[in-house]
């Protein structure tokens, strides 16, 4: 059947519910994963349905790069601490209670941004450039897994039986600055520094040895002439705060409640355990920084991961690190104090993005990220405001605010006949609901670029095998690296809650302690002959090796496919891309429904039974909506500027009015007291009982 249509074919009823579906059951499944990885599912999920959707015959041969670049756009946000900012709308404070939904869209706003520009990016950009694009991308994930083999050793050595982790002692490490993720933008360039030599193989690359060590010879000699002339300390005291109040008294006690030498600064960990070797490390990445600003070339994308990542650096310092300076009696500039300032680190990454995008004539892809972004902002401020009014009924701070006694009948008998209402799992609400606004605002930005760009010419799929490599890598990506960074974690869930006979075993320690620590399961046959004891592995080992062989088996398809197609794989992109959804998306249902499982409780059919149920259509949607042959009205624009100028003060006039709105309707409706009297469960950015007051991350106590 051929489909005429003279709107995008993406803003069919069919399309805006299967895409919002795709990233609300993603975002649902997310909220079990957490972090980078379970928002690069979700987002991967909903970038492979835009193009198939789209109706551009284009677009469907690009699926595998919608995928693979979507997810990588749609991560970003994972790493952003919000729950606080939620917390701060329901505290009841105004100025809190605003700046939370000011939060809240300010982080929508940035994960659904570069979200779309993920997407739009393999919408808009040359088939050649996201073919080039591909292999920088590989060498930031090779330098990212690097890291997390050597981020723990590093830390042992610097600081041998220091009791630090990645959870409740975190902040012990020397590495650790303001609990954000600066180590992963560090090492993103690194990557492509090596990239770029690798790349140019130019003789100047032995002048990086001699950049790197003048500089680390001159930020030396800037700390000792410094030391000398007594300057060293006043610097330091001008450029450091407490991450804490000092005068801050115990409303019980009426005592000073910390010590302010027990207090954490905003600089890394290790200034404070190091402080002699400052001058020359910050002098080495100085003098190397020079080196690549003066000769790096960074050629086939790799500056946009350069953009990015300076960008993350360096609005982190700006802000939150050197400007919360000047504004310490109010908790610094910080959106989360004392938690995570990755915001920040985005923000920079954002910047960056966009500033990539308008010098490399990819303004579209710009104008895509602010619409999904602004989208994607009023969502999650939006989701939690209606999230607020749908548990009125029954709230009991509600009823306390009406004058109502907690210990009156009425307050108990309407408490009683609303509590299971109230005991909804609300924040899975939250999440699924914040999902589906997402997948709107991703349709609604693709669906615009799909009548106003022009088609590709480019061939069915690349015909060089420096191309067809890339799209082996991207199906690889999907179906095996996304699942697998999210699933291994049901292993850890798996070894809490089954037999603990089974699945740990207890180890004595050297000082007569024992510890609890992963089982060893013996290899079959071989594991178990007589006198051999060594083969075996943890449960989390077996895991990943079987992992490893799926990956094998890929590899040999992947080659076999290219020498001579496999009949099961089908000519047409629109199946290909559905047969890439549909595995995906139940590979990742069952997964988590497996992890679910060990702990079950009815609250969770909230979340897991609406994400199968969902699901369900959605397999529906995605074989019954898109057509193979569609035919869409193009009209391209001369000009995508006035535009991306627009929206910008659309973004202004929406997070204004929407958190003026979302404010007063809430306090309208709760009638907050004027002096309600805060407890351990509540989070406040202002006043004196401030998180960033009462409840300080300590030197000598577990991370909040």
């Amino acid at each position: 059947m051929r489909l005429s249509t003279t709107q995008s074919p993406g803003w069919r009823f069919g399309a805006v519910l299967l895409t919002g579906l795709a990233l609300s059951i993603g975002w649902g499944i997310r909220g079990n994963f957490g972090h980078e990885y379970g928002a690069a599912f979700a987002g991967c999920l909903a970038a492979i349905v835009v193009p198939l959707l789209s109706g551009r015959a284009d677009w469907r041969q690009r699926v595998l790069y919608f995928a693979f670049f979507g997810a990588i756009g749609w991560g970003f946000g994972g790493s952003i601490s919000y729950m606080q900012v939620i917390a701060y709308t329901q505290s009841g404070q105004t100025a809190s209670q605003w700046f939370g939904y000011i939060g809240l869209f300010y982080i929508g706003f940035l994960w659904a941004a570069l979200g779309g520009a993920g997407t739009a990016l393999a919408a808009v950009a040359e088939r050649e450039r996201l073919i080039q694009l591909v292999k920088p991308v590989l060498f930031l994930f090779g330098g990212w897994l690097l890291q997390d083999l050597a981020e723990d050793p590093l830390v042992e050595w610097l600081q041998s039986g220091l009791p630090a982790d990645h959870t409740w002692s975190r902040h012990k490490s020397p590495l650790y600055w303001l609990d954000a993720d600066y180590l992963a933008a560090l090492v993103a360039l690194l990557a492509m520094a090596l990239y770029d030599l690798i790349d140019r193989k130019e003789k100047n690359s032995l002048l990086l040895p001699l950049f790197a060590g003048l500089g680390a010879l001159l930020g030396r000699l800037v700390q000792l002439m410094l030391q000398l002339a007594g300057l060293d300390r006043k610097l330091a005291s001008l450029l450091t705060y407490p991450l804490g109040d000092p005068a801050y008294v115990n409303p019980e006690t009426g005592a000073l409640a910390f010590d302010s030498a027990n207090f954490l600064n905003n600089w890394p960990q290790w200034f404070s355990d190091y402080p002699q070797h400052i001058g020359w490390i910050i002098g080495l990445l100085l003098g190397a920084t020079a080196y690549f600003y003066w000769l790096g070339k960074f050629r086939h994308g790799a500056s946009l991961i350069v953009y990015m990542a300076a960008g993350w650096l360096l609005f982190f310092l700006i802000v939150p690190v050197l400007g919360s300076v000047f504004f310490a009696s109010y908790g610094g500039l910080r959106m989360t104090p004392p938690r995570s300032d990755d915001w920040a680190g985005i923000t920079g990454a954002f910047i960056g993005m966009i500033r990539w995008m308008r010098r490399n004539q990819l303004l579209p892809v710009a104008v895509a990220s602010l619409i999904s972004g602004i989208i994607g902002g009023l969502g999650f401020s939006g989701i939690q405001w209606v999230k607020q009014l749908m548990m009125a009924p029954g709230n009991p701070r509600m009823l306390i605010g009406k004058g109502l006694s907690p210990e009156s009948d009425a307050f108990k008998t309407i408490t009683d006949n609303w509590s299971n209402w109230q005991q909804q799992n609300w924040h899975s609400f939250l999440e699924q609901s914040y999902g589906f606004v997402n997948g709107i605002a991703i349709v609604v930005a693709l669906g615009f670029l799909a009548t106003r760009i022009p088609m590709h010419t480019d061939s069915t799929e690349p015909t060089s095998r420096s191309g067809k490599w890339t799209l082996g890598v991207a199906i690889v990506f999907v179906w095996l690296a996304i699942p697998y960074v999210n699933l291994v974690k049901n292993v850890e869930d798996w070894s809490e809650q089954l037999n603990p006979d089974v699945w740990t075993q207890t180890v004595a320690s050297p000082d007569g302690t024992s510890r609890t620590t992963a089982a060893l399961w013996d290899a079959p046959y071989l594991g178990r002959l007589p006198g051999v004891d060594s083969l075996h592995m943890t449960p989390a080992s077996w895991f990943t090796v079987t992992w490893l062989l799926v990956l094998f088996l890929f590899i040999g398809l992947i080659r076999r496919h290219n020498r001579e197609p496999l009949s099961i794989v089908t000519t047409s992109w629109l199946g290909r891309g559905q047969l890439i959804f549909l595995v995906l998306l139940w590979m990742m249902v069952i997964g988590n429904f497996e992890r679910a499982l060990v702990d079950w409780h009815p609250q969770r059919l909230l979340t897991e039974w609406v994400i199968t149920v969902n699901a369900i259509l959605a397999t529906w949607l995605v074989l019954t909506v898109p057509y193979e042959r569609e035919t869409v009205n193009i009209q391209p624009l001369p000009s995508f500027a006035p535009i991306y100028r627009q929206l910008w003060l659309r973004l202004a006039l929406t997070v204004t009015i929407s958190s003026v709105c979302f404010l007063l309707t809430n306090r309208l409706i709760y009638h907050y007291p004027a002096y309600e009297k805060p407890d351990k469960s509540m989070h406040f950015r202002f006043g004196p009982e401030a998180d960033w007051r009462a409840k300080p991350n300590l030197k000598n106590a577990q991370h909040k």
